[in-house]
């Protein structure tokens, strides 16, 4: 009982912030949306499991990004939820059910919310030791609020891992330069590791490391950085079963994702209204400004001032940190392949340099005066995230035109207002027998299906014709309605479906004979 009691002692800015990220995934975690690549690392998740319980290891080597660390999680939360149905139900999860995809969903992205969480709380660690307990509390309640942020560790997808992975990274690496202990230096190295077998973009990591070596350490450089970079390999060898069999198929594919595809390649999306391949070299100041949140605008705009008053540790941590953000937002930048989760790693470094004012804020308007603005940050926080009411990608930040102008500028890529599909098609159940049968653009298709279905309706993918000919509706989101190059169908203007007053889909009918 003591042991407990100062376990809690000593971490319990660590505990809070942990539980604090948890609790405030929960509801509707399992529920609310599923990506586009979801199913892809769901099926490779299920390859990757296979490969390692039956060691056929060349079966880890599932996709150039790697992915590694995210099939990791997503394989455990898999065996846990078949031993949950072993233990309560004493048969396995009933397949081809719509109702095991929502509960495996969900344990899957709990498993991933904690894990994040736990690495979280590994940065506030370093925090609290550096800059004391305020700057590390602010910076827990300000990541775990940013909506962007928020929006992407709800997913199963790379980005909100690989970022947490990156800054607790950064760091334990800043944390080991301030007094040399090796174990800081290993757990920098093992969430470098982590964030590699996460996703190529990682890589980064490596040159800035040598970057922050160098101004903090001038002469004698090197040798820290070497081991450093040595536990990271050590350590990205040691967690991807496939480097212990075919290294060089392993790293060529990899290779191949960086070079052939991440460099070369373009990414087709809509951006202020035009189609194109490459948005630019401005294109991730556009996202950050639509992206981001006004709490977090309005504490970068304060750092001129904790510059002012930051003592000489702090300023050279903020410089840092600036360094950090910026120069990834130049490497996502150099690519033509661009998309606006690319953003989120600058973002979350963004948000700690935020961090640094609220706390100069709370120190210069005293105890009570500090808690009641913390107290309102937080609260505004949660009210965004309760108000996008489980539609967290249609956030956009209201300084600059809210969710109206975003749709226009940055084409949403994932699903937005597909819980109001569900719901117009719910109303209009009653009255109209012809809504069994909806179609969707393919993109769109594979994340609203689950939905649909388990409300009772048939969607089907309007590009494959002996589907779509027996629809009865069809749907496009209005930042794409191509509903003018329909030509296999007479197809006729018959509502529009709202997500918070603002228009997202327009919904054509068959037209009758």
């Amino acid at each position: 009982m003591c042991k407990i009691k100062s376990f809690i002692q000593n971490f319990g800015i660590e505990i809070a912030v942990f539980l604090f990220f948890v609790l405030l995934h929960i509801p509707g975690l399992g529920r609310e949306t599923f990506n586009t690549d979801v199913w892809k690392w769901k099926a490779r998740t299920y390859d990757f499991g296979e490969g390692v319980f039956t060691l056929n290891f060349e079966k880890t080597i599932q996709k150039y990004h790697p992915g590694v660390t995210l099939m990791w999680i997503g394989t455990g939360a898999v065996k846990i939820y078949n031993l949950y149905y072993d233990l309560v139900f004493s048969h396995p999860p009933v397949n081809n059910d719509v109702s095991t995809v929502f509960e495996l969903h969900l344990v899957q992205k709990f498993c991933l919310v904690v894990f994040i969480a736990l690495a979280l709380s590994f940065c506030i660690y370093v925090l609290k030791k550096e800059f004391g307990k305020r700057v590390a509390l602010i910076f827990g309640i300000l990541a775990s609020i940013e909506p962007f942020y928020y929006a992407l560790t709800r997913v199963f997808h790379l980005e909100g891992l690989m970022s947490i992975l990156m800054l607790a990274s950064f760091l334990w690496f800043y944390h080991y330069l301030q007094e040399k202990k090796f174990s800081r230096l290993v757990l920098s190295a093992l969430f470098a590791s982590l964030a590699f077998l996460t996703k190529t973009s990682a890589i980064y990591l490596i040159p800035f490391m040598l970057l922050q070596t160098f101004l903090h350490l001038k002469g004698q450089f090197f040798k820290p950085f070497g081991i450093w970079l040595i536990l990271s390999i050590l350590g990205f060898f040691l967690f991807w079963p496939a480097m212990w069999v075919m290294p060089g198929k392993a790293l060529s594919t990899i290779y191949r994702g960086i070079f052939t595809i991440g460099m070369e390649r373009g990414h087709t999306q809509i951006y202020f209204g035009n189609i194109t391949e490459d948005p630019g070299i401005f294109y991730y100041l556009v996202v950050f400004a639509l992206r981001s949140s006004i709490v977090l605008l309005v504490g970068l705009g304060g750092t001129f001032f904790s510059f002012k008053v930051a003592n000489k540790k702090e300023k050279k941590f903020l410089l840092y940190t600036l360094l950090f953000a910026l120069f990834y937002t130049i490497q996502i930048t150099i690519p033509s392949k661009k998309l606006d989760r690319y953003i989120l790693p600058a973002i979350l470094a963004l948000t700690l340099t935020a961090s640094f004012f609220y706390a100069f804020l709370f120190s210069r308007l005293g105890k009570k005066k500090g808690l009641a603005i913390l107290s309102v940050v937080m609260l505004f926080g949660i009210g965004t995230l309760g108000y996008l009411r489980q539609d967290y990608f249609s956030y956009f930040n209201p300084l600059f035109g809210g969710l109206r102008t975003g749709v226009k500028v940055l084409e949403p890529k994932w699903i937005i207002g597909q819980h109001k599909i569900v719901e117009y098609f719910g109303k209009k159940a009653p009255t109209d027998s012809l809504i069994k049968i909806v179609a969707f653009p393919e993109k769109y298709y594979t994340q609203i299906w689950p939905f649909m279905e388990e409300a009772g309706h048939n969607p089907v993918i309007k590009d494959l014709t002996p589907h779509a000919k027996n629809a009865h509706y069809f749907l496009y989101p209005v930042w794409q309605d191509e509903s003018s190059q329909e030509t296999r169908f007479d197809i006729e203007f018959a509502d529009t479906i709202k997500l918070r007053g603002v228009p997202v889909w327009n919904v054509y009918k068959m037209a009758e004979d």
